[in-house]
């Protein structure tokens, strides 16, 4: 089973309210709106990002490996009456082939780190440039200060947080993280804990690895897929990266 089916039925307890990146991604899709045709999400999951943007009247396809992810957003756009606006599909983006180009792409909340091996990081960018048009924008975003703390914490369990469930369940994320001593990765192993006050616990374990980008790195990357690097940004109020900035965020153009 793919790592994120199992992580699919916590997923949205713990970041479905997440909004703090929705105003960048309105914004550039205002921006690119001239170009015409509709926007790609790479790993769009349970929809979180599709939704908003459908709801403002774009038309999007959002790409995700996992079924059990994309039963969520399809669900979820069904219930917004917005569905007709989206087209989701099971593919991976290291051979992306969806017959289309947009204006617009992006990958939000550090996805692309999951991709650990060089190899596959160049399809998957290759592939995302076969799809736009020239001029069209991609974001990238990925995680900085928090992979650079976890990366600081290796061996450590740490309690990523506790939610209570429409069903009346309790929710417990736990992560221990541990640093590679060969390669620039992390291998994170995920706690999932469902449990009433005072009874027996359930635990679903997940591992899963994270790549970690440096900016030089990411820049020589997208130049090699056929990308113009425009700005890079530190947060989702984009402001200039810094080393210690949370957040390490591409805006690149298709050439």
């Amino acid at each position: 089973m793919h790592d994120y089916d199992l992580i699919a039925p916590f997923y949205d307890s713990e970041h479905g309210q997440f909004s703090e990146d929705l105003d960048m991604y309105r914004n550039f899709a205002e921006l690119s709106g001239d170009m015409g045709g509709a926007m790609l999400e790479l790993a769009c999951g349970s929809g979180r990002v599709l939704l908003p943007l459908a709801r403002e009247g774009h038309e999007l396809t959002g790409v995700d490996t996992s079924a059990h992810m994309l039963h969520l957003a399809r669900q979820r756009l069904q219930d917004a009456r917005v569905a007709a606006r989206c087209t989701l599909v099971q593919q991976d983006i290291t051979a992306l082939h969806l017959g289309r180009t947009f204006r617009m792409a992006f990958i939000a909340l550090g996805s692309f780190a999951h991709l650990t091996a060089r190899k596959q990081q160049q399809q998957a960018l290759a592939a995302i440039r076969a799809h736009l048009s020239t001029g069209a924008i991609f974001i990238l975003d990925l995680s900085n200060a928090d992979a650079r703390y976890m990366e600081s914490m290796s061996g450590q369990v740490l309690h990523q947080g506790t939610w209570k469930r429409d069903d009346g369940t309790l929710l417990t994320h736990f992560v221990s993280p541990a640093s590679s001593q060969a390669q620039h990765l992390l291998e994170l192993t995920h706690f999932y804990d469902q449990h009433r006050q005072g009874g027996a616990v359930q635990r679903t374990i997940v591992t899963t690895q994270f790549y970690l980008f440096e900016r030089a790195e990411t820049e020589l990357l997208l130049e090699q897929a056929g990308f113009v690097n425009k700005e890079v940004y530190g947060d989702y109020e984009l402001s200039p990266y810094q080393l210690e900035s949370p957040r390490m965020i591409f805006i690149a153009e298709a050439k």
